[in-house]
């Protein structure tokens, strides 16, 4: 009688584990799509699910890195914090913080770059205003 309790019980946990595994997408897949810089909506930053980013200045291609996003960057580790880790084609890696993608679905994606601790923030669409 104490197994079946016991099964039963763990049955009834399954539904409430994998429905809170599935009730926000990825960093990874928010991520994806077109990023304006607030302070200067003529540069972009154009994410692929191919783990590329492609930087764009006035519609112009100006530089395209690997990215990948892990807990992990250069010296920076976390269990809670995301990174995101850019390359450029001659290896150089360039580490930011994820503060927020899209949270609340505000169109805003919050960085910090490691190196120098400054601030970046993006819009995923040119009408958004951040409110400061």
């Amino acid at each position: 009688m104490k197994k079946l309790f016991l099964i039963l019980l763990l049955l009834l946990q399954i539904p409430t584990i994998s429905g809170q595994n599935q009730s926000e997408d990825p960093s990874s897949k928010k991520i994806i799509g077109t990023w304006y810089m607030d302070q200067n909506r003529d540069t972009k930053w154009v994410f692929s699910q191919d783990g590329k980013v492609y930087n764009y200045n006035k519609n112009i291609f100006k530089v395209m890195y690997r990215y990948t996003i892990s807990h992990s960057c250069q010296n920076y580790s976390s269990d809670t914090i995301e990174f995101i880790t850019l390359m450029d084609k001659d290896g150089n890696e360039f580490c930011f913080r994820i503060n927020a993608i899209n949270e609340n679905k505000n169109g805003i994606l919050s960085l910090t770059k490691m190196d120098n601790m400054e601030q970046l923030l993006f819009v995923n669409n040119t009408d958004v205003i951040v409110r400061k």
